[in-house]
C-alpha cells in the first residue's frame, strides 16, 4: 500500500502547513474577499448601529483576521486553537452583526483541511453547533442567518477535504520523483562501475600479455621486435588511462557546470574557439540532466560535422524559464532532423519546453524550458501530533 505522506511512524494524525504549498497559500489570501459579505448587513442597515457598535464591529473583523494568518501558518496542536476562536468569535459577534454568519466557512475550511476525516468531522459539528446555538439565543432563527452559514460551511468543509487530498497526491508524486532521480544516480554508478571493470580487465590482460612477449623477444635477442611490443605497451597503456579518465569523470564531474566544462575542453583540443556562459543555479534534476543530454548530443554533432572553427555555448535563467544556446559559425545545407534530433525535441516536449534550430548564419540551437512552481519548489511535510 502506497505510504501516506501525511502518516507518521507512530500513526498520529497530520494538518497541512498551506504555506508550504505555493497554490494554497495563493487562495488563503484571495479566499479574504468572501469576508467581506460580512459587512453587508451593516451597509444594508447602517442607521441602526450607533458608533460603539461600529467600533466593535471592526474589532471583531480585525480579530478575525488575525486568527485567518495565525491559522495558516500553524501546525501542530496549535492550528486548533485559531479554528475554534473564529467559530466562538463568529457565534458572539453575531450579538452585534449578523454579518458574522460569513466567518464561519472559514473554520469548517480549516478543519477539513488540516485534519484527518474523524477529528474534521467533529470540529465541524461543533462549527455548525455553534451556529444553531448563536441562531436560537440571539433570536436569529431566519433562512438568512442560518440558510448562508450552513451552506457556506459545508461546501468550504468539503472543498477543505478535496484540497487536502490534492496536496498528498503532490507530496506522493515528489517522492516518487525523487526516488525515479535516486534509481537513475544507482544505475548511473552501477554503469560506471561495470564500465572500469570491463575495460581495465581487458586492457590490464593485454599489458600483460604484450609484457611478457616483449620479454621474451629480448631474451632471444630479437630487440626490434621487442621494442615494438614495449610501444605497444605504453600506447595501451596511455589509451587505458584516457579510458579511464573518462569513465571517472562521469562520476566526478556530475552536473551542468562539470558537464559542459568537460565539452568545452573537447572542443578546444580541436581547435574550436569556444566560450561558455553559465548563469543557472539551483536547477530542477530533470531540467538539468535534460540540458547535459541536449549539449552532449549537440556538442557532439558540431565535432562530428562542422566545419566552423568558433562555438559558442550559454545557459541563462529568469523568472519563469531556462534558456540553453549553443552555436557554431560552420557552413551547412538545410538541416534534415534525423533521429538526434526528433529525440531532443522528443525529450524538451516532455518538460513543456521548445527547440529551435536556425540556420541562417551557421547553425544555432536555442532550448528554453519553462521552470513551473510545482518542480522548483520543494515541498515540505510539516507535521502534527494527534488531538
Amino acid at each position: 500500500m502506497t505510504e501516506n505522506p501525511l502518516k507518521a511512524k507512530d500513526e498520529q494524525p497530520f494538518v497541512i502547513d498551506p504555506i508550504a504549498d505555493t497554490g494554497a497559500a495563493k487562495w488563503s489570501y484571495f479566499s479574504l474577499t468572501f469576508s467581506l459579505f460580512y459587512f453587508f448587513h451593516i451597509i444594508a442597515k447602517y442607521e441602526q448601529y450607533t458608533n460603539t457598535q461600529l467600533i466593535s464591529v471592526f474589532v471583531i473583523y480585525i480579530c478575525f483576521i488575525a486568527l485567518f494568518f495565525q491559522a495558516i501558518r500553524s501546525t501542530g496542536k496549535a492550528v486548533l486553537k485559531p479554528i475554534i476562536a473564529i467559530v466562538i468569535l463568529s457565534a458572539v459577534g453575531a450579538a452585534i452583526n449578523p454579518g458574522t454568519n460569513a466567518l464561519f466557512g472559514y473554520a469548517a475550511f480549516f478543519s477539513g483541511y488540516y485534519f484527518l476525516r474523524k477529528y474534521a468531522v467533529l470540529l465541524l459539528i461543533l462549527n455548525l453547533a455553534a451556529q444553531i446555538s448563536s441562531a436560537l439565543i440571539l433570536d436569529l432563527l431566519s433562512p438568512y442567518y442560518l440558510g448562508p452559514s450552513l451552506a457556506c460551511s459545508f461546501s468550504l468543509f468539503v472543498y477543505g477535504i478535496f484540497s487536502q487530498k490534492e496536496y498528498i497526491h503532490s507530496c506522493l508524486q515528489q517522492k516518487k520523483n525523487q526516488q525515479i532521480e535516486q534509481l537513475a544516480a544507482i544505475a548511473e554508478r552501477e554503469r560506471i562501475a561495470r564500465d572500469m571493470h570491463d575495460l581495465l580487465g581487458h586492457s590490464l590482460s593485454s599489458l600483460a600479455l604484450k609484457s611478457e612477449l616483449a620479454e621474451k623477444l629480448a631474451n632471444k635477442q630479437h630487440f626490434e621486435a621487442a621494442k615494438k611490443e614495449i610501444s605497444e605497451v605504453a600506447s595501451l597503456a596511455r589509451q587505458t588511462l584516457s579510458e579511464v579518465r573518462l569513465a571517472v569523470t562521469g562520476l566526478k564531474l556530475q552536473g551542468l557546470s562539470g558537464s559542459l566544462q568537460k565539452l568545452t575542453n573537447e572542443l578546444k583540443n580541436m581547435k574550436f574557439d569556444t566560450q561558455c556562459y553559465i548563469d543557472a543555479l539551483n536547477l530542477p534534476p530533470m531540467v538539468e540532466s535534460t540540458l547535459i543530454i541536449l549539449s552532449k548530443e549537440w556538442i557532439t554533432n558540431i565535432l562530428r560535422h562542422s566545419n566552423g572553427n568558433s562555438v559558442s555555448i550559454a545557459i541563462t535563467t529568469d523568472a519563469n524559464n531556462v534558456t540553453l544556446s549553443i552555436g557554431d559559425n560552420g557552413k551547412t545545407a538545410k538541416i534534415k532532423p534525423g533521429n538526434g534530433i526528433e529525440g531532443m525535441r522528443s525529450r524538451v516536449a516532455e518538460l513543456s519546453g521548445s527547440l529551435d534550430i536556425n540556420d541562417d548564419d551557421g547553425v544555432k540551437l536555442t532550448v528554453v524550458i519553462p521552470l513551473l512552481a510545482t518542480v522548483r519548489s520543494n515541498v515540505k511535510n510539516k507535521a502534527i501530533v494527534s488531538v
